[in-house]
């Protein structure tokens, strides 16, 4: 009866050791406190009429890219492919990729040219943020 009892008392204590990652996040000192995402946007195919309006469009389609990235980070991509093929050979290849999330909260490190056409912006999104996301956020596909 005492070896039974014994199992039975390893095993509950050995249940309660199953990992949560949310709890991970919000307990564990992290060395890492802050997520990154880079988004670049090019001034000369956005629309408008004249450069200014161009490089604004660029400044928020860059910031739209990294708030993407963000997002992807989060909540995951749900990622689609398709091919086809005839007499061995790939004739159609199609792939795609789906990400839907919340993002709020993201802080923006800097907004600059990397090139003459090209813009470049970095944001940061803290962890207990994304911890908050997670839990009560809308997750993208689960």
């Amino acid at each position: 009866m005492k070896p039974f009892l014994s199992i039975i008392l390893a095993a509950m204590m050995l249940s309660g050791c199953a990992a949560n990652t949310d709890t991970f996040f919000e307990s564990a000192p992290s060395i890492q406190t802050s997520m990154r995402a880079i988004g670049y946007a090019t001034v000369s195919i956005q629309p408008g009429r004249t450069a200014a309006q161009k490089q604004l469009m660029a400044i928020r389609s860059a910031k739209l890219a990294a708030m993407r990235e963000l997002a992807e980070k989060i909540y995951g991509a749900n990622v689609s492919g398709q091919s086809s093929a005839m007499e061995g050979r790939i004739v159609n290849d199609v792939s795609r990729s789906d990400v839907e999330g919340l993002i709020r909260s993201a802080r923006i490190v800097r907004i600059q040219p990397v090139r003459n056409d090209v813009y470049e912006a970095e944001l940061e999104i803290e962890f207990q943020e994304v911890v908050a996301l997670r839990r009560y956020g809308r997750p993208a596909y689960q």
